[in-house]
């Protein structure tokens, strides 16, 4: 009776039925395209072309190559998270790495309401009047992040506009006929004029409505499940940039994730 049990045991393992490379085998290649994530699609080449997503990658990157990644920020000028985004992150791990291949728009409206042509901002009326000034700043100043992020990072310190914008002139070199068609603005109309166009920006992002500040916007696509990438933009602009020459910058992200990992045996 032993034998048989042996020999029919043998018989089941040599047509593969008790071989578990076998089943490892099917489960790696019989991959349902339909349940790839979108993000994976066009992550490897022998993916997309085994599961037909060529065509939409190459549509993507015929587009977007060389072309920089979009980046729109909504905020307000006295939130301290907006604050603590434009001076910690924004500025310093994607205007000073990456400033060739991102495109920075500055919206500072935020959560601010906009009734019959009159702004009620979420923090007072002063930082409505930030707001205002540095939606003119962004206009005259032809390189307005590092302004922002000196104001901002003085108003985070503790000081008032009135104190921290003369710091920011005079740190930035900017030439006084600027700095006086900045505050001539926003002392007049134009500056209020400059508030409802950033309201009007606020407002029509699409497809998702923004819930908080900041608020990130790509490639002018707002989406709600996309805010998570304001705690790792460097690795987001990695990913979507398509270029022949790729972001020095990049090049230890890769390395960096390597030496962050935890719980892993690394395969050296």
């Amino acid at each position: 009776m032993l034998n048989i049990l042996a020999l029919f045991s043998i018989f089941l393992t040599i047509h593969g039925y008790f071989n578990p490379m076998n089943q490892r085998k099917n489960l790696f290649t019989d991959v349902n395209c339909a349940r790839i994530p979108p993000s994976f699609w066009c992550s490897n080449d022998q993916l997309t072309k085994t599961c037909g997503f060529a065509e939409v990658c190459n549509r993507y990157s015929q587009a977007s190559k060389n072309q920089k990644v979009r980046l729109t920020v909504l905020y307000e000028s006295m939130c301290p998270d907006c604050q603590k985004f434009i001076t910690d992150i924004l500025y310093r791990d994607v205007y000073l790495k990456f400033g060739d291949f991102v495109e920075i728009e500055l919206v500072p409206y935020g959560n601010a309401k906009n009734k019959n042509g009159t702004v009620t901002c979420q923090h007072g009326e002063e930082e409505c009047r930030i707001n205002k000034y540095e939606s003119c700043a962004l206009h005259y100043i032809s390189e307005p992040v590092p302004f922002i992020y000196c104001l901002e990072n003085q108003l985070r310190m503790g000081s008032t506009l009135d104190q921290g914008a003369p710091k920011c002139y005079e740190t930035l070199h900017i030439q006084p006929h600027i700095s006086d068609q900045v505050i001539h603005c926003a002392n007049g109309k134009y500056g209020d004029k400059m508030q409802q166009e950033d309201a009007k920006k606020t407002d029509n992002i699409w497809p998702d409505k923004h819930e908080y500040v900041p608020w990130l916007v790509f490639n002018g696509v707002s989406l709600k499940n996309a805010q998570f990438f304001i705690k790792n933009l460097p690795s987001a602009i990695c990913e979507w940039y398509v270029g022949d020459r790729p972001p020095s910058a990049c090049r230890g992200i890769g390395n960096t994730r390597r030496k962050n990992l935890n719980n892993v045996c690394m395969n050296d």
